[in-house]
């Protein structure tokens, strides 16, 4: 028994490790490809302008405002901040067609997401434009669905593109808080019929291929949340506070300040690489601490591309998070205490169906 019980302790260890080794490379893509392009555009007028202090003779930090100011907290879940906007597989653009879509024989099938139900029945007059909005079962599983021409939904001006967007992701919740257990469709995803074979009946044998599957995405994604997890510093106040800690930087610092303009000049480019480097080095430290942070607390996460939002914050991290109803309250206040640090903010949005894991 005891040479049983040490060699599966010694496969537990190892599938550990693997599960470690693959998180961290994970993390260090990310870090590669998501975060330091834009983390090396975003600071460098911040360095400058924190260089340019230096420069002067009682330079003084600005003081941070209150960084909880920037969330509404809510009583479900620490600083979770509710908001009515689209997720993200439903942010696009308008395309080039001018004009809403002209009215045509029903041809095609806007699907908005399979939810699981065995009946077929309308859920009224709440889709895109105003079309009713029903399901179509096959077995225990259903497409909600509304009849359209089978082409595009496009339009140059982006009010009614965005409006349309909205109009879909109303229908999801719906359906959702309805059903219970959905798994969403992008925007504008149209099922045609052929020569042989109707858009209904079409729908149905897409249900019948994709069933095993569909179920597969149903379990992991059952009595969970989908919630986005914004971090932000403010890349001034993490300049200063390298500056005051750093003992290399402080001695260029005073180098500078004692020499004459035109070499004072050389040290100032000096100074803002290495600042610029070692602010580099923090992102990549800090993004780590904040990905494990936050996995501790979901089912999945999708790793997303940080966006410009605010000119005088950089966006550090941005999660897509597979939550456990009952777990959304811990997550929040996890993120609360990242929200505390001096020079960083949390935007903590949902919940929403799951659409970035369906």
């Amino acid at each position: 028994m005891k040479g049983i019980r040490e060699i599966i302790e010694r496969i537990v260890r190892q599938e550990i490790r693997s599960a470690l080794a693959d998180s961290e490379d994970i993390v260090k893509e990310a870090v590669k490809t998501l975060l330091l392009p834009e983390l090396r555009a975003a600071t460098r007028d911040a360095i400058s302008r924190v260089v340019e202090d230096m420069l002067k003779e009682s330079p003084e930090v600005e003081e941070t405002p209150p960084l909880s100011a920037s969330i509404t907290p809510q009583e479900s879940a620490g600083i979770q901040e509710t908001e009515l906007v689209a997720p993200p597989e439903a942010e696009i653009s308008a395309s080039s067609e001018v004009g809403a879509r002209p009215k045509k024989d029903s041809d095609g099938k806007y699907l908005y997401c399979v939810a699981e139900g065995s009946e077929r029945i309308s859920l009224g007059k709440i889709g895109i434009e105003g079309n009713e909005v029903y399901t179509i079962p096959y077995k225990d599983l259903c497409a909600v669905v509304h009849n359209c021409p089978a082409q595009p939904y496009k339009s140059e001006d982006n009010e009614v593109v965005k409006s349309w967007i909205m109009a879909h992701q109303k229908v999801v919740d719906i359906a959702w808080e309805k059903f219970g257990t959905v798994l969403p469709l992008g925007f504008d995803t149209i099922i045609q019929g052929n020569e042989d074979t109707d858009p209904d009946e079409n729908m149905k044998n897409w249900l019948r291929e994709d069933y095993e599957s569909l179920k597969e995405k149903m379990e992991k994604v059952r009595g969970k949340e989908e919630y986005g997890v914004q971090v932000f510093w403010d890349p001034k106040v993490i300049a200063h506070k390298i500056v005051q800690r750093n003992e290399e930087i402080q001695k260029l610092e005073k180098e500078m300040k004692s020499k004459p303009k035109g070499a004072a000049y050389m040290y100032k480019q000096k100074l803002e690489r290495a600042i610029k480097k070692e602010m580099e080095a923090k992102a990549d430290q800090y993004f780590k601490g904040f990905y494990n942070q936050t996995k501790k607390h979901v089912d999945d996460l999708r790793v997303e591309k940080t966006k410009e939002i605010d000119k005088d914050k950089q966006m550090l991290m941005n999660l897509s998070c597979l939550v456990r109803k009952d777990k959304s309250k811990e997550l929040g206040e996890e993120l609360e205490k990242i929200n505390k640090m001096e020079g960083f903010s949390v935007r903590f949005t949902g919940p929403w169906p799951p659409y970035s894991f369906t």
